[in-house]
């Protein structure tokens, strides 16, 4: 009787294992992506999709969620510039799938001026016959006895980091003060780098100690360069002088249209060119060397930037 109920035992035993091995036999084999991207621009959404062999549920992961996230329905997020490996998963299948996490926009931000000067003249457009020295020391305060491109290099510097972290890719023309530039050859930079849009940044000068206030020029719809981007050029001068003056509660001077800016008619895309203020100003230029001013400067070009993309 024992001997029955022992070969009983193993027969159930047997039976248990079998089934459970059937379970794990059961699992999916093989996954694949029935849909996907290899690119995404950071604050953009696409969908992922897998399917098992057996129909059976996936899961999603990523391997940085610094840089992307992903829903459990596969819908990734790029969140920062980099990339990322996708992993879907079925039971014990996988599949993965690189997916990069590109700029929403190439901005070329243009500290102006530079301790160096290149010497001689350039045509201040493509073809053109006129010519102008190809760029100048710049001004100085009156107070703080700052240079032109010192300062404008240190705002440059301060927008840099504000726009990486809202996802735009951004070119500086220059990272120092150490080697001559001329404006030809600055909005070059910016259109080998394929700039969506090129921001110059300069302070403004005047015989006048009263002169105050910030202004932005860009070219006229009659400029035979690239006069066909002024309405574009008109709104991105618009947009970053409004919100930066609004920010830092700088006086306004409003919009000028300039056609004899080298730097504005060799881009190939909108460009303007910001005066933030007047360093001749003594007002002004106590305020432009304080680091709390300057953060708000750049935080309303940013927040200009966003607003002329549609994404403020």
């Amino acid at each position: 009787m024992k001997k029955q109920y022992f070969l009983w035992m193993l027969l159930l035993v047997g039976i248990l294992f079998s089934v459970s091995n059937t379970q794990v036999n059961a699992q999916a084999s093989a996954i694949t992506f029935t849909q996907s991207k290899d690119k995404v621009k950071v604050g953009k959404t696409i969908q992922f999709q897998a399917a098992a062999d057996d129909n059976s549920p996936v899961t999603y992961s990523v391997s940085d969620e610094k840089i992307a996230t992903i829903t459990a329905d596969g819908k990734l997020t790029g969140k920062k510039i980099g990339s990322v490996k996708v992993t879907a998963q079925s039971g014990d299948a996988t599949v993965t799938k690189k997916v990069n996490v590109v700029a929403k926009k190439i901005v070329c931000l243009d500290p102006g001026h530079t301790s160096k000067m290149s010497g001689g003249t350039e045509p201040i457009g493509p073809g053109a016959k006129t010519r102008k020295a190809k760029d100048a020391i710049g001004t100085r305060g009156v107070v703080s006895k700052t240079y032109e491109y010192q300062f404008t290099l240190t705002l440059a510097k301060q927008i840099k980091p504000l726009l990486e972290k809202k996802g735009y890719k951004v070119i500086l023309t220059r990272k120092n003060s150490k080697r001559a530039l001329s404006c030809k050859k600055r909005a070059t930079i910016a259109n080998k780098a394929k700039a969506d849009i090129f921001i110059r940044i300069h302070v403004d000068a005047a015989s006048s100690g009263s002169a105050r206030g910030a202004s932005a020029l860009y070219p006229s719809s009659s400029n035979k360069y690239n006069g066909k981007l002024s309405k574009k050029c008109k709104k991105l001068s618009k947009c970053v002088l409004n919100n930066m003056c609004d920010e830092a509660g700088t006086y306004n001077r409003g919009l000028f249209v300039r056609n004899d800016l080298t730097g504005n008619n060799w881009a190939t895309m909108p460009v303007t060119l910001i005066e933030v203020g007047f360093m001749t100003n003594p007002t002004e230029d106590r305020l432009l060397n304080k680091k709390s001013y300057r953060k708000k400067l750049a935080k309303g070009i940013v927040t200009g930037i966003d607003e002329y993309f549609g994404y403020k």
